[in-house]
């Protein structure tokens, strides 16, 4: 060991030519620790991180081709050692490093950490260097763990690109996202699609009436309609029913009776469509509502004749019940009356029996 040690000493300071093919022959006859120490004085950083890979050392291996990129890095060999190193700080370096030197392969990269690396720090790194399209691969990758800030990164490169099938799909599947600040984003751009989705994501969020607004002011009266169902406010459907009567839009108006049919007051329909002769498109509603009210007239008159009979059956059976008691035929449920004319007929008959038998000693007695 000395000897090869010593003679691969000698390359590193005299011959270099010779010390790369010296350490691949003899690499298991080195005193490793010494010959590290003579490539590094002499600055042979390929041969150090050969040495370094050969020992087991995968943390200073990576460090020494990131220090050292124009002679000792290899990406194939450095994306295979990154994985085996222990210290993730590792990682985060040679994120800034690809970043640095081959931005275009820092996918590669991502996919080799993915499953150790925390994503919240991999997002806001690219970000804070204003690179995130770089990641969409990793992104779209990591998208199933649904990270608030991955979903966040990814649906902003969406709008960017005007991707708005795949924003659209994405926000129906990952949801854990910040959605107003993407509806706030989304109801500014300039296509209608986004808008649309950002109508949609205040209605996810249940901010009803800016939703509303937004469909309004893209005119995709359907939506605005289904909006303001779906939020159960009296007040914000009849705000949408003087709109569509203030614009004309009178199928709008019967559509809108017919959605929002329970939020809506009768009068309020009845006033809108006589003052503004939608009487024919108010019909349907109208018929309707006094339909339902023939209904529940006709169920609380049944109610009501039920609970009559319940008292007129009642009534009967306590006026049997103090017939009976006045026969001597019931006298725990007859009139108190009743019991003390059978009283006085048990206690006459008892004393007859006793005067008959001699003596207090035989009969009832009392």
């Amino acid at each position: 060991m000395g000897i090869f040690t010593e003679l691969g000493v000698l390359y590193a300071k005299y011959k270099d030519s010779k010390l790369m093919e010296h350490i691949k022959l003899f690499w298991s006859r080195l005193n490793i620790r010494k010959m590290l120490k003579a490539c590094e004085e002499n600055a042979h950083w390929s041969e150090l991180t050969f040495l370094y890979l050969h020992y087991e050392e995968y943390d200073n291996a990576c460090v020494s081709m990131m220090d050292h990129a124009s002679e000792a890095y290899e990406h194939v060999k450095f994306k295979d050692t990154l994985a085996k190193v222990t210290n993730t700080e590792i990682f985060y370096k040679a994120i800034d490093f690809y970043l640095q030197q081959q931005p275009l392969m820092i996918s590669d990269l991502l996919a080799v950490m993915a499953q150790r690396v925390d994503h919240v720090r991999v997002v806001s790194q690219m970000r804070k260097a204003q690179h995130l399209p770089l990641v969409k691969a990793y992104l779209l990758a990591t998208q199933p763990l649904n990270i608030k800030e991955v979903n966040d990164a990814l649906y902003e490169l969406y709008v960017q690109e005007e991707d708005h099938e795949a924003l659209a799909a994405g926000v129906e599947e990952f949801t854990n996202f910040d959605a107003i600040e993407m509806a706030q984003k989304c109801e500014k751009h300039p296509l209608l699609q986004f808008r649309r989705i950002g109508a949609k994501l205040y209605k996810l969020s249940k901010k009803w009436k800016p939703s509303i607004e937004l469909s309004k002011q893209d005119k995709v009266w359907e939506e605005a309609i289904s909006t303001a169902a779906e939020s159960s406010d009296s007040a914000l459907a009849e705000d949408l029913l003087n709109f569509f009567v203030s614009e004309k839009l009178n199928a709008c108006f019967s559509a809108c009776l017919f959605t929002c049919y329970p939020l809506l007051r009768p009068d309020v329909v009845l006033e809108l469509s006589w003052r503004n002769n939608l009487s024919d498109f108010a019909m349907p509603f109208m018929i309707q509502t006094m339909r339902e009210m023939q209904t529940k007239l006709d169920g609380l008159i049944e109610k009501e004749r039920k609970k009559e009979e319940a008292i007129a059956d009642e009534k009967k059976k306590a006026e049997e019940a103090l017939a009976s008691g006045y026969n001597g035929m019931d006298y725990g449920a007859g009139d108190p009356s009743a019991m003390v004319v059978y009283g006085q007929q048990q206690m006459g008959g008892g004393m007859q029996q006793q005067m008959g038998g001699g003596g207090y000693g035989g009969g009832y007695g009392y």
